[in-house]
């Protein structure tokens, strides 16, 4: 099963969205997640059965517009198309609206040519409007029906041929049936209705295409062409040329086209657009470097290893589509009300229309008029976009702050988190250990050097680093030996050295009480240490950190400040976890966890009724991510563990928790507020077009400015402000 998102046009309200959603439920091995705000379709197939022509022909027949190859063109296109429907529209509405006020008392000084008043001509020129203009609301309730879903289409259709029919009879009584009066008919007003309806979509549109800016940004990160090397000669190639395997050279200020390792040279890599870093990252032989990033120093060679839509970017752009698909819990229930709504309302019409003609005795005109204001105003448009706008607008900004939300759930959820659980290492701290003192013989780190080059140990490239850092020298070692879970063994300089920690001491019956003081401070400080003893005797001791991430401590400190109970659930060592833990004042600690175990100290955090984050970026974090309420998982991380979560965070930046939370807050109360005015508009609205006080153009450019509102409401998500976590303010 693949994903792949397709651009819809056509699609107004959450019942074109339901009718989309229906008809794939009668296909196999099919489904489709419809995004109103960004006019797109998430499809999940079987590639092996469907391919996107054949999905885009199902999607034509119910009456759609698939766009398979999008490109500002296409936007361009779709932009002139509703403009020059807009232009005739208005141009054969304004004959009919210079004819209105023929009718109008206070309008009698305004000439109005006897050829505008004529029926015939009314009907001729509104009957371009209706049917020419109009027929994608026709085509579009035929489908509708079909589907057995009301949505927008039919009340538009339904007010606009009452009012054009209405006309017809009138016109057909005043030329059959002797009457000395002329008549007021309605064709202006189906025509205008249909014409402040297109106003209102195309202005919908154009506040829909900046809901997507974030994606579009995004999407023109990417390179747009490569330098290929095939047999010593470079050539520019288009990117979708670029497969697997390729070497390409990528000079300096250049982007790196697609993900890849690199083979030849060395280089400074600027990859803040993907993970927020402002610190370039160097790159050599073997380096993996992701495409989109910036090369800033030297040309290197790299091999294409990952293209198209496996990259890294078109991954994220890919969740973020995905996630803006998906509907949390407030939108199926406001999918579930705008599915009743229709008919509701339509009865509404019909009942108001009843009462005042037959019971009340109003003249049939007013009971008319006020019966297809009801069901023009009454479009439940403005309720379908109410959540999808705001989540992709908020989907769109924390995409930006390297944030990524893998569903619509997490809206919801991180409103009712009250603990955070965090793994330590990688989460809390850094990730990377690093050695931060070394007491003892200054001349022996050389042969530490040496023996700790043998391993892979993340300690021993510590050392390694560090003996580097202080001009050491190599020498030859012989008789290398790993002694699992304690240290190392060796021989230099025909002297025995071994490596390890107090265990290895210990169980070799060594006194080290030269240097026991200081263990007992570097361990106090939650500092690996480990001896260095030569011939039996210890000579020195080093001590490793992982050290706490700079805003580590100011992001607990904002947990508690607002209410969220911080924990640590980490499988290293208890003394250096409660000594790292009463660093950033966190009193809940669970040490020398294993992974399994992780999950269940969740599952024990639950069980007292609390809503639970978890936080974490290795494998063995897996399990808990999946079990929490909310799993956030660092993009550092591991597949595995950015698989298990609902939130990603593409920086090792601990702040962006704090981000993800309060941005999906703001999202959510951005839908609260599109709901509140979408019920609220109808509430006033209805019963003001019941009583005569909405005429029906008003009604018309009242219902297409509502669903305008929700949208440029989801657009003030873009300036919101995040919270910035800086190390200096941090006062413990």
């Amino acid at each position: 099963m693949i994903k792949k998102a397709m651009r819809v046009d056509g699609m107004t309200c959450a019942m074109c969205a339901k009718t989309i959603t229906n008809t794939f439920e009668n296909y196999d091995n099919i489904s489709a997640k419809v995004n109103i705000g960004a006019g797109k379709v998430l499809f999940e197939y079987d590639e092996t059965k469907y391919n996107l022509v054949e999905i885009a022909k199902i999607v034509t027949e119910i009456g759609y517009e698939p766009i398979l190859e999008e490109s500002l063109e296409d936007n361009k296109n779709l932009r002139k198309k509703m403009k020059r429907e807009i232009v005739i529209a208005v141009i054969f509405s304004i004959p009919l609206l210079w004819a209105m006020f023929g009718h109008l008392s206070w309008f009698e000084f305004v000439y109005v040519p006897a050829l505008l008043k004529d029926g015939i001509f009314q009907l001729l020129v509104s009957g371009v409007v209706q049917f020419y203009i109009g027929r994608r609301f026709y085509l579009g309730a035929y489908h509708s029906i079909k589907k057995k879903v009301l949505g927008m289409d039919i009340l538009v259709v339904l007010g606009t041929t009452s009012a054009y029919l209405y006309s017809i009879y009138l016109l057909i009584e005043h030329l059959f049936i002797e009457s000395s009066m002329h008549p007021m008919y309605y064709f202006e007003i189906s025509a205008l209705i249909i014409t402040m309806v297109l106003i209102g979509n195309y202005i919908e549109h154009i506040a829909k295409e900046r809901t997507t800016d974030a994606l579009v940004e995004l999407i023109n990160l990417g390179a747009k062409e490569a330098r290929l090397l095939v047999d010593g000669i470079e050539k520019m190639v288009d990117i979708d040329e670029v497969f697997i395997g390729d070497q390409l050279v990528v000079l300096s200020n250049e982007k790196i086209p697609v993900d890849g390792k690199v083979i030849s040279g060395t280089s400074y890599v600027d990859e803040s657009m993907i993970t927020g870093e402002s610190i370039p990252v160097k790159k050599d032989i073997r380096s993996n470097v992701i495409g989109a990033t910036l090369n800033l120093r030297e040309r290197i060679v790299m091999e294409a290893t990952k293209i198209g839509s496996d990259t890294m970017l078109s991954q994220i752009i890919s969740t973020v589509e995905e996630a803006s698909a998906e509907k949390p819990p407030i939108q199926r229930t406001a999918d579930k009300i705008a599915s009743y709504f229709v008919p509701i309302v339509v009865s509404i019409a019909i009942i108001n229309f009843i009462i005042q003609f037959i019971v009340l005795g109003f003249d049939f005109s007013i009971a008319f008029e006020r019966t297809v204001a009801i069901l023009v105003i009454s479009c439940p448009c403005a309720l379908g976009l109410a959540t999808p706008t705001s989540i992709l607008v908020g989907n769109g900004k924390a995409a930006q702050n390297h944030i990524l939300y893998k569903g619509g759930e997490f809206f919801e959820l991180a409103n009712k988190i009250q603990a955070i659980a965090f793994d330590k290492t990688g989460t809390l701290t850094v990730g990377k250990p690093s050695v931060t003192d070394y007491i003892g013989d200054v001349e022996l780190l050389s042969y530490v050097y040496s023996i700790e080059k043998e391993s892979t140990h993340p300690i021993s490239t510590a050392v390694v680093e560090y003996g580097l850092s202080h001009g050491v020298t190599l020498f030859e070692v012989s008789k290398y030996e790993t002694i699992e879970g304690k240290g190392i063994k060796a021989v230099v300089n025909e002297k025995e050295i071994l490596i390890g920690s107090l265990k290895l001491v210990k169980e070799n019956k060594i006194n080290y009480s030269k240097f026991e003081k200081q263990y007992i401070e570097l361990i106090e400080q939650a500092k690996t240490t480990n001896f260095v003893i030569v011939d039996g005797v210890v000579e020195a001791i080093y001590a490793v950190r992982d050290e706490i991430k700079d805003t580590s401590a100011k992001v607990i400190q904002e947990m508690k400040k607002r209410g969220l109970e911080p924990y640590m659930v980490t499988g290293d060592n208890a003394v250096v976890a409660h000594a790292i833990a009463k660093e950033l004042g966190i009193e809940n600690v669970y040490a020398e966890v294993l992974p399994h175990e992780k999950a269940n100290i969740i599952s024990e955090i639950q069980k007292q009724g609390k809503i639970v984050a978890f936080v974490g970026d290795g494998i063995n974090d897996a399990p808990a991510l999946k079990l929490a309420d909310v799993g956030i998982a660092m993009g550092s991380g591991t597949d595995i563990a950015i698989d298990s979560s609902d939130v990603t965070l593409m920086s090792y930046d601990l702040g962006l928790v704090i981000k993800a939370i309060d941005m999906s807050k703001a999202t959510l109360r951005n839908i609260y507020q599109n709901f509140f005015w979408a019920f609220s508009y109808n509430l006033i609205a209805i019963p003001l077009a019941a009583t005569g006080r909405l005429s029906m153009v008003i009604a018309a450019a009242a219902m297409a400015f509502s669903s305008i509102t929700v949208v440029l409401n989801a657009l003030r998500l873009k300036t919101y402000k995040l919270p910035e976590f800086k190390s200096e303010e941090v006062t413990l």
